[in-house]
């Protein structure tokens, strides 16, 4: 089969103790059963460390330290296991962290997360407009689906990447159009209509409301307890936001590109998705949700700072990312939203 993944890929390195975040706290980290079984044969010292810091069950995790570290994170952020029995011998999740995959007939997709600060620094700031590298890997299993339809999706989503970088337009109008153009697409294959057409410019089309989002997302399931009143607060500056709107696009001409590369990102991961319930409007919806409030974040920042630096939207990037995109429930929530708002 065919292994697809964005061409920055191949520049992703853990830059490990020199992140100023840490994928091994905060997260249940769950141990796969093939690593568990290699877990239980090591001897010694370390072995017994092992099985003393594991909760057994159906699915076996870590159990985590105080402030949700993983016990085998060391005073210097750096990972016991990987120097006492090497990389090979990471649980599953750990080997893959940020990198996420999705499973079709022949072929496998991929990508690094948006989650991990220096994969998010990756994609954030590429200069050259999304490309994807093919390799050939062992074939694997997927669920079954309709391969007319995944055609379909496929010339859809090529269509929808190519508006995305048309820098004759505003991210915002790009956004719009894709809108548009899914809400239309969905109707059409809903009624049995298969042929993807060019994307228009809608003029008339308004992006989700920033402050609807807002609200909504603050009602959402936190990974940082802080998380909730920090968007309350944000959404309080809503009207010096406004004012500032122009300001804030005056003063950071980098942002239409880092949006543009965020709304990209979020296309890949998730459009081709939708080939297994055949509804794929959802995850558009979800781009143009996460693209507005990273945006509408950023000018919070912008506002109270009166700057706004690209390390501050890597960090909101990121964070939004964890918040949203590691929790099952809180994707769907916003899927779901995509109907309802």
């Amino acid at each position: 089969m065919i292994l697809r993944m964005p061409d920055y890929c191949s520049d992703f390195r853990c830059t490990a103790e020199k992140c100023t975040d840490n994928c091994c706290i905060g997260w249940e980290i769950d141990i796969d059963d093939k690593t568990l079984s290699h877990y239980l044969s090591v001897k010694g010292d370390f072995g017994r460390r092992l099985k003393e810091n594991i909760n057994f069950g159906e699915t076996s995790s870590f159990k985590l330290l105080e402030n949700d570290r993983c016990p085998f994170l060391n005073d210097r952020n750096l990972c016991d296991i990987f120097t006492e029995l090497g990389e090979e011998h990471l649980c599953q999740i750990c080997t893959d962290h940020p990198r996420y995959f999705e499973w079709f007939k022949g072929v496998k997709e991929g990508g690094t997360g948006l989650g991990c600060e220096e994969s998010a620094r990756i994609i954030i700031t590429q200069d050259k407009k999304f490309s994807f590298t093919e390799t050939v890997i062992p074939d694997d299993d997927c669920e079954d689906y309709s391969d007319r339809f995944y055609d379909f999706l496929y010339k859809a989503r090529e269509n929808i990447i190519n508006h995305l970088q048309d820098r004759n337009l505003s991210v915002d109008e790009r956004i719009a159009d894709v809108l548009s153009y899914a809400e239309e697409l969905q109707y059409r294959s809903d009624n049995g209509e298969y042929e993807p057409f060019n994307i228009a410019r809608d003029r008339e089309r308004e992006l989700p409301d920033e402050e609807k989002l807002l609200s909504f997302f603050s009602e959402l399931e936190p990974l940082d307890p802080k998380r909730p009143e920090y968007l309350k607060h944000c959404l309080s500056l809503a009207d010096d936001v406004k004012k500032n709107r122009d300001a804030f696009w005056n003063s950071v001409p980098d942002m239409e590109r880092y949006l543009e590369n965020i709304a990209v990102y979020f296309i890949w991961r998730y459009f081709m998705k939708g080939v297994f319930s055949e509804e794929f409007y959802s995850y558009v919806f979800l781009m143009a949700a996460g693209v507005s409030v990273i945006r509408y974040l950023c000018e919070c920042i912008y506002l109270e700072n009166g700057t706004l630096t690209e390390t501050d939207v890597i960090r909101i990037s990121k964070e939004y990312s964890k918040e949203t995109e590691y929790s099952d429930d809180n994707v769907n929530a916003v899927l779901d939203l995509a109907y309802n708002i």
